[in-house]
């Protein structure tokens, strides 16, 4: 029966093909469109480039205009007010120039010549009162706006200069330019013939224009144009003309006279190229798109028929038959042919492996002397091997089936449960693999007893195997509380032994000193210095017999783990070394210090010896820093000084009891400082070690645990 969500190969390599097509299409129509866009912003900036051109081009007109006008201002007739001669003398520069006429006009408005009349002719007062006012007040040149002449009756536009009489404004000198110069100028400038190109004055009137100049000259532009000329002087922006041609609009601006140029790119002729290379597409895509179809199906149905042949030798192979597929016409069809005839074989031969090795398996299992479980998804029993029948007492078909936590005691069953819940299940903090689990087991005749069990991850096939590897360990459980109590022995021993020598030591330094005190004077040097060697052997092993009772009483007298604030613990240091640290000027600086749960007595004992041997063991100023840091879970205390440091190769050997590096005469002390912090260290179930090189000073490191599950030493 047919799957629904399953495919032909037929269809499937129609997909394909599809799928290799179209990517290459969309690529295709993507890098069209990219290029378009290159295109239009390279069209843009090259006619932005010829609009500012024509701009400056229109701005150098003026500037001869009014270099004209300057120079004609300067002549004696005007001055002296000669106005027929200065008549003259304008129509002759008109000769020279395109202007079309020169007017002068006085402070009232006045039209004093006008050489579109003849001279004496009666004129009429300018229209243009504001350029007039404009030249007046800021006595500068000003190009007009397109207006209505009224001597000449149509648009024109004023080049006009200040003439001055002494330091005042008294006549405005004009050369009116008629926009047909203008629209010459943009004639003759090149534009395509598509292109709708327009010059326009300061407020934004047609002057001259490609097309319909006659109908549209000035005209303003309004809409999107007139806003996006107020704010930028150059740029681009889509319109429609006022022949309705949908345009992009590239204009420039002149920053000086504020006239500006315009041109229209009709959006037809501007996506043009790109219509005619989409449609070249299409046309390829569907040509590319129908034969790669086509030739899908064709070698679709070679392959359906090659498969059909494939699935019933599979069948055949799977019925454990031999058979011999013939060949099919497609190479790698026949090479799948040949494997599965060679399988056919292989399988039988793989079957007779098969099950050698599951005979010499069982044969393992059951030879183990450990004890092999293997339980199911719901934690029931699966196997059950002869080891695990001695070891509990039980026949393997009464456990077979049944959970295995039968046979874990009922004290401790509730926490292997979890445990064995999260091994099976996979979930939840999982044994670490290369652990074992310590429980306490019990037999079908009721006895419990010590086991030792291992969780190992087997997988087979990619499914979990849930084995578990018990051993009976009540041995090895008794061995250890032998020992243990033997240790304990020991550590009595040497607290008593320590504690009973203190008694004669002291006497025997009392009665040394007293001997020396009393009778020195009656002995010769050499006894006397006898006397005093011995009172300093008896003082060493009076200090000998304190370390040792220190050392004992570490194990001996440990008390349950209590919050201890060791920034108190240094203070009740620093009090206790005041003496040794006044001696020898010594400065120890304790940075921030962590609670943390300890036995405070032991934690003082161990900061003692480290500071005290700081101080020690230094050859200048002793100089001791204390601090703690945070390092994963644990508390890392560091002890740092700047003494006479130690060699590497000895960094182990000074934690190990009795074991010195200097001679007394060198450095006092008895070899228990650095083995009795070692034994509070892991007391408080730390690690300490040393950091240090010859004359580099030393560092004593030790860890605490941040949190511990446990509120009492650890021996």
């Amino acid at each position: 029966m047919k799957s629904a969500s399953t495919t032909s190969i037929r269809v499937s390599l129609t997909w394909l093909v599809a799928a290799c097509l179209l990517p290459a299409m969309v690529l295709t129509a993507v890098l069209l469109a990219y290029d378009y866009q290159r295109q239009r912003a390279e069209l843009i900036r090259d006619t932005i480039a010829y609009a500012r051109g024509l701009t400056h081009a229109v701005d150098r007109e003026f500037s001869g205009v009014e270099m004209s006008l300057r120079s004609l201002s300067t002549s004696p007739a005007l001055k002296q007010r000669d106005f027929s001669a200065f008549y003259i003398q304008a129509q002759e520069l008109l000769q020279r120039h395109y202007a079309n006429n020169i007017v002068l006009i006085d402070a009232t408005g006045q039209q004093l010549i006008n050489t579109a009349r003849p001279y004496g002719q009666a004129l009429p007062k300018v229209t243009n009162v504001a350029q007039l006012e404009r030249i007046l007040t800021t006595g500068r040149a000003d190009i007009s706006e397109l207006f209505i002449g009224p001597v000449l009756k149509r648009p024109l536009i004023n080049v006009a200069i200040p003439v001055y009489t002494g330091n005042a404004v008294s006549h405005s000198l004009v050369a009116v330019v008629l926009p047909g110069h203008i629209q010459k100028m943009l004639n003759e400038y090149g534009f395509p013939p598509d292109r709708i190109a327009s010059v326009f004055d300061n407020s934004g009137a047609i002057v001259a224009r490609t097309l319909d100049v006659d109908r549209f000259i000035g005209q303003r532009v309004g809409g999107q144009f007139a806003e996006r000329l107020a704010q930028s002087n150059e740029g681009s922006l889509e319109s429609v003309t006022r022949e309705g041609i949908p345009v992009m609009t590239v204009f420039a601006r002149s920053p000086a006279s504020r006239w500006g140029v315009a041109v229209g790119i009709p959006l037809a002729s501007l996506t043009a190229d790109l219509r005619r290379s989409l449609w070249i597409l299409i046309g390829l895509s569907v040509l590319l798109l129908a034969s790669g179809l086509g030739l899908a199906w064709i070698m679709g149905g070679r392959v359906v028929r090659a498969v059909s042949e494939l699935r019933s030798a599979a069948l055949l192979l799977g019925y454990g038959r031999s058979l011999k597929v013939p060949p099919l016409a497609i190479r790698e069809v026949d090479e799948v042919g040949e494997a599965i005839t060679k399988a056919s074989v292989m399988l039988a031969d793989a079957g007779e492996a098969l099950s050698r090795s599951e005979a010499r398996m069982r044969g393992i299992v059951e030879s183990a002397t450990d004890a092999i479980v293997i339980l199911d998804d719901s934690r029931n029993i699966v196997l059950f091997n002869s080891a695990a029948v001695a070891m509990f007492g039980c026949a393997r078909e009464q456990a077979i089936d049944t959970p295995f936590t039968r046979f874990i005691a009922e004290s401790g069953r509730a926490h292997f449960s979890r445990r064995l819940l999260a091994y099976v299940a996979q979930e939840g903090p999982l044994p670490d693999p290369g652990a074992v689990e310590i429980a306490t087991a019990v037999r079908s005749s009721g006895e419990e007893f010590p086991v030792e069990i291992a969780f190992p991850r087997v997988i087979e096939g990619g499914t979990a195997i849930h084995t578990l590897i018990l051993r009976d360990i009540t041995a090895r459980v008794r061995i250890q509380e032998a020992l243990e109590r033997s240790n304990l022995d020991l550590q009595q021993f040497a607290y008593v032994a320590s504690h009973d020598l203190k008694t004669p030591l002291r006497s025997i330094g009392g009665f040394v000193q007293l001997l020396e005190k009393n009778h020195a004077h009656r002995l010769d040097e050499a006894a006397v210095s006898l006397i005093r060697r011995t009172a300093a052997s008896a003082q060493r092993l009076e200090q000998l017999t304190d370390d040792l009772l220190s050392y004992a009483r570490v194990s001996s007298e440990a008390r349950p783990f209590v919050a201890v604030d060791c920034n108190e613990v240094a203070q009740d240091v620093l009090q206790l070394l005041a003496s040794a640290i006044a001696a020898r000027d010594a400065q120890v600086v304790v940075g921030p210090l962590p609670v943390v749960l300890g036995d405070r007595t032991q934690l003082v004992q161990l900061l003692i010896n480290l500071i005290a041997n700081g101080i020690k063991y230094c050859e200048g100023q002793p100089v001791i820093r204390v601090s703690a840091g945070m390092e994963g879970k644990d508390w890392v205390f560091s002890v740092q000084d700047n003494g006479i440091g130690i060699d590497p190769k000895h960094h182990e050997r000074i934690f190990e009891i009795f074991k010195r590096l200097h001679t007394q005469q060198e450095y006092t002390g008895t070899g228990i400082g650095l083995a009795i912090c070692r034994r509070v260290v892991t007391s408080h179930h730390g690690r300490i070690w040393i950091e240090s090189a010859p004359a580099q000073g030393s560092t004593f490191r030790f860890t605490i645990p941040a949190s511990h599950g446990e509120n009492k030493p650890h021996d």
